[in-house]
């Protein structure tokens, strides 16, 4: 039997792997997934160091196989229907729900063309007015005249941000109208049952208990699609707009073809899912940019040159225009620079339904594997400098972060619906930050590791009125 290297062979059943196939490096150990969760990049880190880019872990019970280099990544990302299927924890699906994109792989493809027009394209343009109104407004109410905690200040403008983008809805503390006839009567209370609901993902124990976090979380979870229910009954009393918001746009779809793939439970499901992930990833993203941009002020002196020729173009930094965020190269390599040093997350697990065998590895049928951004992100054959914040090296003559290399926002059938409205509005909000402050980061930060790296909440900096800084 021969095979080409490049190639993926899929054994069928009882068939035998080539002559030399070997096993992946490492044994699971009992007490990888503790692990893992307290520090993903440190635990992935020693491991390549230790066994190349690809390993054996006990990650999520079972084996999990690890896996950094670009071909094996490559094999992930395109076996789905084929090879592999998505084996995301019991507890992490329930808390998705059989209509999210994780259920159902037959009809996972026409549920993402029909979810993709309301986050990409005419659609996405038409949102940049409002995100542009609410990042620059909730910019200068920030309070330059004490230390600001990084991500809660952040947080609060991405969630005024996208609940506007996503529901059709503003939900403001200060007008109690604004929760009229919602089940919910505050920003407080939604993202305290949001938080419930994604502290439920890893719930260790499936027992639906107020003891236990899954329990808390599938209780937070129907509180959750209650108020979407609410929300969606609202928005049916006056005239939809297909092109104002997600939602929006899959109640017009609905009432344009009732028997379509619009049911109510897709729609209020993806309600609540794509309003959670936006939230928590831009967040974190933005959060996680400031703070390198405070950490290399090259990069902001650069980021500022950038700006300043955009603006002497159509000289106005209070609105930028699509045409003008497609134009800021630079700021979009630094945003990648970003995500390659601190990827917020690993990309969906999948499960081996049949043995491959790839440059003479054996993945054998039953096994997780996960393509890990935290091992593809630091080895030198992708990035010539690793351990540099380096956003020019997405430029030639380097070119690096090639496909399958640089994998923030996962690949193939699954990688993110929403990373073009994630760069969009993080691209908004660097921009408004850039023309109204300077600001250094005081030192290294602490980051919450798990399941979503982000800057924790008592991390502050300092930030001065740019044009009386200079």
């Amino acid at each position: 039997m021969s095979q080409d290297t490049n190639e993926v062979l899929i054994l069928e059943e009882g068939q035998t792997p080539p002559p030399g196939t070997k096993s992946p490096p490492r044994k699971p150990q009992w007490y990888d997934t503790f692990t893992y969760i307290n520090n993903p990049d440190k635990f992935c880190r020693h491991n390549l160091e230790k066994y190349g880019p690809i390993f054996c872990t006990g990650v999520f019970g079972g084996t999990t196989i690890l896996v950094g280099s670009a071909k094996a990544i490559q094999m992930v990302f395109n076996g789905d229907l084929k090879y592999t299927e998505i084996a995301l924890p019991s507890t992490t699906m329930d808390m998705f729900g059989e209509y999210s994109l994780f259920q159902r792989p037959d009809l996972h493809r026409q549920r993402k063309s029909a979810l993709r027009p309301g986050l990409t394209g005419r659609l996405l343009e038409g949102y940049v007015s409002h995100i542009n109104n609410v990042v620059r407004n909730g910019l200068t109410q920030w309070d330059i005249s004490q230390s600001i905690g990084i991500y809660p200040a952040v947080e609060k403008i991405c969630f005024n941000v996208l609940t506007p983008l996503l529901l059709g809805v503003k939900l403001d503390d200060t007008d109690p109208k604004s929760f009229a006839g919602l089940p919910i009567s505050s920003q407080i209370e939604l993202k305290a049952l949001y938080k419930t609901y994604f502290d439920g993902f890893y719930g260790l124990l499936k027992w639906e208990s107020p003891l236990t976090a899954y329990g808390r979380g599938i209780k937070a979870r129907r509180q959750l699609l209650e108020f979407m229910r609410a929300v969606m009954k609202q928005r049916r009393e006056k005239a939809i707009d297909p092109t104002s918001d997600f939602l929006g746009m899959m109640l017009a779809e609905q009432q344009e073809n009732p028997d379509g793939v619009f049911s109510d439970t897709l729609v209020e499901n993806q309600c609540l899912l794509q309003l959670w992930a936006s939230h928590y990833e831009i967040s974190g993203l933005v959060s996680s940019l400031i703070y390198q941009l405070g950490q290399y002020p090259q990069v902001l002196k650069k980021l500022r040159e950038e700006q300043a020729q955009l603006n002497d173009k159509q000289s106005n930094s209070h609105s930028f225009s699509p045409e003008q965020i497609k134009q800021m190269v630079f700021l979009e390599a630094t945003i990648k620079e970003t995500l390659r040093t601190l990827p917020p997350s690993s990309t969906a697990n999948r499960r081996l339904t049949k043995s491959v065998v790839l440059d003479g590895v054996l993945y054998p049928q039953n096994s997780t594997i996960i393509a890990e951004p935290r091992i593809a992100h630091i080895m030198q054959k992708h990035f010539s400098n690793p351990e540099k914040f380096e956003p020019e090296c997405f430029f030639a003559p380097k070119n690096e972060g090639k496909m399958y290399e640089f994998i923030p926002f996962g690949g193939g059938v699954h990688a993110c619906l929403g990373a073009q409205m994630a760069m969009v509005i993080t691209k908004i909000f660097a921009s408004h930050l850039i023309n109204l402050f300077n600001w250094r980061s005081p030192g290294e930060a602490s980051f919450v590791q798990f399941p979503l790296k982000k800057l924790k909440d008592n991390y502050q900096i300092n930030l001065q009125n740019y044009s009386s800084s200079t």
